[in-house]
């Protein structure tokens, strides 16, 4: 069954051996090298609730609302391991004959936690050849000719950050991010706007009062 990573964020997280609830996923974390999700980062309910981090392998299943580890052991205090999805939203992806496909709104998964899919800004969607694909420190790279395999993405609200923005507030934000990029890139670097200096305010003209003089008597 594939999965869409924005959907874990914010599920419930229950440790199986003890029924113990040890919070909910703060953050899903993805291994750009190895294209497929390192761990989850927990945080405790409340506030100021101590955070820990789950290794992918010790995830026993997830269901529609929860997430389900293998004991509560599983939570450990360490550091995330590798970058994590909403670190990477927003990355512009490109194939390697130079075309710019859009943005990336989030990733899709298969049961070994590996990426099979991306969804980009303005409702699409691409399937990733993993031995071409290149997950970089600044953006995403598909073989040349990835762009054929293009499709739309079906407009529907799913998942936490759809249940509290709504889906169509994230792709939107993401196409808002795509546009102002190729409006940067279109722009000519050396043009030099130049502007008249600010026009000094006209000043009022104040009504003029008129001296009193005193008349003479005549003598």
């Amino acid at each position: 069954m594939l999965r869409k990573l924005h959907e874990i964020q914010g599920m419930q997280v229950v440790a199986l051996s003890e029924g113990r609830v040890m919070g909910s996923v703060q953050k899903v974390y993805l291994s750009p090298s190895q294209k497929r999700v390192s761990g989850i980062r927990v945080r405790e309910s409340g506030l100021g609730g101590d955070e820990s981090w789950v290794d992918i392998k010790d995830v026993d299943k997830i269901g529609e609302d929860v997430v389900f580890v293998n004991r509560a052991s599983s939570c450990k205090a360490k550091q995330p391991v590798g970058r994590s999805l909403k670190d990477m939203m927003g990355m512009p992806i490109g194939t390697k004959d130079g075309k710019i496909l859009g943005t990336l709104v989030d990733f899709e998964v298969d049961e070994q936690w590996r990426v099979v899919e991306l969804t980009l800004s303005d409702y699409r969607m691409i399937k990733i050849d993993h031995r071409q694909a290149v997950f970089g420190e600044d953006t995403i790279l598909l073989e040349a000719g990835a762009d054929e395999r293009l499709r739309t993405a079906p407009r529907h609200k799913v998942g936490f950050l759809a249940r509290v923005f709504g889906a169509e507030t994230i792709q939107e934000a993401a196409s808002a991010i795509t546009r102002a990029e190729q409006a940067k890139a279109a722009r000519p670097q050396e043009l030099v706007e130049t502007s008249p200096g600010p026009a000094k305010a006209s000043r009022a003209r104040r009504p003029t009062r008129r001296k009193k003089t005193a008349s003479k008597k005549k003598t």
